[in-house]
């Protein structure tokens, strides 16, 4: 790609990698939904969760489709920093209310996570290993 171009997508495939994002977004929800519930799910949760995703993201789809041109790496990590930032705020400030938790300690650690800047858009680049100079590539 010439001139940082980015490849064009055609509509069928935009609508394939959406209804892909979406049926993963929700089979992860209702893992984390059994996860914390257990055998018994209660159905309210689990719909109130499946109609977010099936409202959210295809209009986020839409959005990241639309003004892809818009959206660099630098805005995404700023993202990421600010969201981090609150989310460790808000964290905090539960601890500090409700007492300690475990819900709110995993939220202070998912929000460090994001401060420190999530592998996102970021190319893997492997090393070559200079030590044993056969120019070997090391992982």
């Amino acid at each position: 790609m010439e001139n940082n171009q980015l490849p064009k997508i055609d509509k069928k495939l935009f609508i394939k990698r959406v209804l892909t994002i979406m049926g993963g977004s929700i089979a992860i929800a209702l893992f984390g939904l059994f996860i914390s519930y257990g055998k018994a799910i209660p159905v309210k949760t689990t719909l109130i969760v499946i109609g977010i995703f099936i409202v959210a993201f295809p209009t986020l789809m839409l959005l990241a489709y639309k003004y892809r041109n818009y959206i660099i790496p630098d805005k995404i990590r700023k993202f990421f920093l600010v969201l981090g930032i609150l989310t460790v705020i808000v964290n905090l400030a539960l601890i500090i209310i409700e007492g300690g938790r475990t819900d709110y300690y995993l939220g202070v650690i998912l929000g460090l996570y994001f401060i420190s800047g999530p592998n996102l858009g970021k190319p893997k680049t492997r090393k070559i290993n200079s030590s044993t100079g056969s120019g070997q590539v090391e992982k």
